[in-house]
């Protein structure tokens, strides 16, 4: 099960419209143009849906684990080398984490571009940074270790151990 990324140009001139999505760890902020997600974040506080949105769908079945692939649109964004680390990061199984370090390995950096790629995210969970920890522990999680963001990290791998197939 994983999100199947289509990275797309958009006008960026053009209206957003912002869909809140419900999950585990807490409620995304989707922002989106033409069908294109151009940015995703993280809100402090879990704010039920006003509608249903097709998105929200899609994140359902994806955290009930009932459809092998959700395909999505995103917004081409960052460095060749910040879309190199998001690229290996999105091919992480659910469920499963590798190490900063590992990774560095796998694309010949260092674990600290690795991490500083990691905090750039504009795409969290669907580029799965939560699975990316340290040798030694959690690690980071948007360039924060302590706090909001590492409790959303913590929910979202016990969410996935536990629900791993």
């Amino acid at each position: 099960m994983a999100f199947v990324i289509q990275w797309n140009e958009v006008d960026c001139s053009r209206t957003q419209e912002a869909i809140k999505i419900n999950t585990p760890a807490g409620s995304l902020v989707l922002y989106i143009q033409q069908a294109v997600i151009s940015q995703i974040k993280w809100q402090s506080v879990n704010i039920p849906l006003s509608e249903h949105h097709e998105l929200q769908r899609k994140f359902d079945h994806f955290f009930l684990n009932t459809q092998p692939d959700i395909h999505i649109k995103l917004l081409r964004q960052g460095s060749a080398y910040r879309q190199l680390v998001w690229a290996e990061i999105a091919q992480i199984p659910f469920g499963e984490t590798i190490t900063y370090t590992e990774l560095a390995g796998k694309i010949n950096s260092s674990p600290r571009a690795v991490g500083n790629a990691c905090r750039d995210n504009p795409y969290p969970l669907i580029i799965p940074c939560h699975r990316v920890v340290a040798v030694s522990g959690l690690g980071g999680y948007y360039g924060q270790t302590q706090g909001e963001f590492m409790d959303i990290k913590s929910k979202l791998l016990n969410f996935e151990s536990a629900h791993k197939k």
